[in-house]
């Protein structure tokens, strides 16, 4: 699955009825059996590149929530509380190597061309591999500062979609219908009631740190969703057709990782923050090999769920990418309440309403480019039984 596909149920015109789905990445529909096989292929890739998200998703909250744990950040009135922002922020960047690893196992094994880039659209690529490490290396750390600062950044958190949805309209010409509007207000509501269950909840009584972590969570959600539009953006104007989907999404996720992990390991040295890793080193409470344990797999787990994202806005957009991450958290915040059993909570119904709420969200938006799916078949029919005629 080469993913070499030049149109995709997520930008459609507007004259296809309600369903404004851009329709870039995905085959178009025809009879014929290899865009048939082209399209099944598109629907498995999406699948695949989703269970990313939600696999990454789930297992990154539950080594962060270990992490916390084991450091003892968790305590309310500890100092460390909001120290290591710079490692959070390095850690979620630091695998790139392991997608590296998997680009050159990939096209070793599977590419049967090379690209040859001119000066020009090398430039384009190198911008835009800058800016996006920029903006991944800025949200990862005003998304550390903002957890571990703000009793509301959850809340706030979930303005991304919102912010997500506003660029992609603007930046990406993004089209909505109602099932899109649905899959937004849905998984918005799944993540925003259960994502307060976790080890790093700060005290309530840090009114200045409180307010500066609001304004980082804030800002964190617009590079975010940014950095998701001009990934949409990349892969319309400036990475070439011909170049396979797949190298395509890997280079990206790879080079924009490499660059974010540079200037937050710089960040990390500025802020005297380095010091700090020798401490949780020797007083990790299971030991020192389970705290370079979880860190590695924290880096992978994180690396595995941003590869995801990247697929899903290379095969759909960036909104859809953002609704499977909002979708699968309330699944993360379940296991996170099995495994560490926060404040005597467990998994009730208002837990397993707002699980439900996330599955109706993601199987909404798929549901928008089944019938972006369907209409195009039943025009590419009669186009072709009208020129049979």
């Amino acid at each position: 699955m080469g993913l070499h596909t030049s149109e995709s149920p997520d930008r459609i015109t507007q004259e296809e009825e309600e369903a404004n789905i851009g329709v870039e990445n995905q085959p178009r529909a025809t009879t014929s059996i290899p865009q048939v096989i082209k399209t099944r292929n598109w629907w498995i890739c999406l699948f695949v590149c989703s269970g990313l998200v939600v696999t990454g998703r789930v297992l990154a909250t539950l080594l962060l929530n270990f992490y916390f744990i084991q450091t003892g950040r968790d305590v309310c009135d500890d100092p460390k509380q909001f120290k290591g922002t710079w490692l959070q922020s390095f850690i979620q960047n630091a695998a790139f190597p392991f997608t590296a690893l998997l680009l050159l196992l990939w096209r070793s094994l599977f590419s049967t061309h090379r690209e040859t880039q001119s000066s020009s659209s090398f430039v384009k690529l190198f911008l835009l591999y800058i800016s996006l490490g920029v903006l991944f290396a800025a949200y990862s750390q005003l998304y550390a500062i903002g957890r571990t600062h703000c009793v509301f950044f959850f809340w706030i958190f979930t303005t991304q979609l919102i912010f997500t949805s506003i660029f992609t309209a603007i930046i990406n010409k993004h089209k909505f219908n109602r099932w899109i509007i649905l899959s937004i207000v849905l998984s918005g509501i799944a993540t925003g009631i259960t994502s307060s269950d976790d080890a790093y909840y700060p005290c309530e009584g840090e009114g200045g740190k409180m307010s500066y972590g609001a304004w980082c969570g804030l800002f964190g959600t617009v590079a975010f969703s940014l950095s998701l539009c001009i990934m949409q953006l990349g892969f319309q104007k400036v990475i070439p057709n011909t170049e396979s989907r797949v190298s395509a999404v890997m280079l990206m996720q790879t080079n924009a990782s490499m660059i974010a992990t540079l200037i937050c390991l710089v960040g990390l040295f500025i802020s005297g923050e380095f010091k700090d890793i020798k401490e949780d080193f020797e007083t990790f409470t299971k030991g020192r090999p389970l705290y370079v344990l979880s860190l590695i797999g924290l880096s992978l787990a994180w690396q595995v769920m941003s590869l995801g994202l990247v697929g899903l806005v290379c095969l759909a957009s960036s909104l859809f990418s953002n609704v499977v991450s909002f979708s699968a958290s309330p699944l993360a915040n379940i296991f996170v309440v099995l495994a560490f059993s926060f404040m005597d909570d467990d998994v009730d119904w208002f837990k397993g309403g707002a699980l439900l709420a996330g599955i109706l969200g993601f199987a909404s938006y798929i549901y928008s480019f089944y019938k972006a799916t369907k209409k195009r078949e039943i025009a590419s029919q009669s186009e072709t039984e009208s020129v049979c005629d």
